[in-house]
């Protein structure tokens, strides 16, 4: 076997590996997320980007040059609030997509 071939063989069978891993790990963890599980983290993350939202338009309508560094400061923590939740969004996602959570739906 090549070089390369054997590289690739390894490469396949560290991934089947790792995803066997993640399967048994994630799904004993979380085993079923469906719908009515996942609607309150939807309204949530839909909460965290209003909020982000609502503080830049207010502090645009409160400002006529620069907001102040407390304006600043919280509009940061909406947003790396929102950014997490998002993140968390696509993990959910992935582990969705990759069979290591069930949904219930066939």
């Amino acid at each position: 076997m090549s070089d390369e071939k054997a590289i690739n063989h390894a490469r396949m069978a560290m991934q089947q590996e790792l995803r066997k891993l993640n399967r048994e790990v994630i799904h004993d963890l979380v085993p079923e997320l469906g719908l009515d599980k996942l609607t309150p983290f939807f309204q949530l993350v839909a909460r965290a980007r209003g909020l982000y939202i609502k503080q830049l338009i207010d502090i645009t309508n409160e400002v006529s040059d620069m907001p102040t560094d407390a304006q600043v400061k919280e509009l940061s923590l909406l947003r790396r609030s929102y950014e997490e939740l998002i993140n968390g969004a696509q993990m959910i996602e992935t582990a969705i997509e990759r069979g290591y959570i069930d949904t219930g739906a066939d």
